[in-house]
């Protein structure tokens, strides 16, 4: 389960990573092996995969230290997205895939975008491992 601050107008949440929303950026920053993986392998994705507008903006990657625009939040996810997004995205087609989860996920210029695409199969064998 993540956690959450919110102080003003800056929210602030964290499970392997702290993530930083301000009213346009979100900072993602690592606090484990799993947050910097996840933060290296984002950008990865972000540089194969950003013409398919199923991920939010990234602006930058250092260190494992992300930077995205920020989305606004959905309250569910379609199925048929999780599946479209899986099949575009052959990386994503693994059992321990959060993909379902709407935290996941946001609305970006109109359509729904993954706020967090950094997982693959060996961190989502870390998370059965650790938890």
């Amino acid at each position: 389960m993540k956690n959450l601050i919110c102080i003003g107008i800056i929210k602030i949440i964290w499970s392997t990573r702290i993530v930083i929303l301000f009213k346009n950026l979100a900072f993602k920053i690592p606090i484990d092996k799993r947050g910097w993986l996840q933060g290296k392998n984002e950008k990865g994705v972000w540089d194969v995969y950003k013409h398919s507008h199923f991920l939010a903006p990234l602006r930058w990657e250092w260190f494992g230290i992300v930077c995205q625009e920020r989305c606004e939040p959905i309250k569910s996810i379609d199925e048929n997205i999780v599946k479209k997004v899986k099949c575009y995205i052959p990386r994503f087609a693994i059992p321990n895939c959060d993909l379902y989860n709407p935290l996941n996920w946001g609305i970006y210029d109109g359509r729904r975008v993954l706020l967090d695409y950094g997982i693959d199969e060996r961190i989502s064998k870390m998370y059965n491992k650790d938890e």
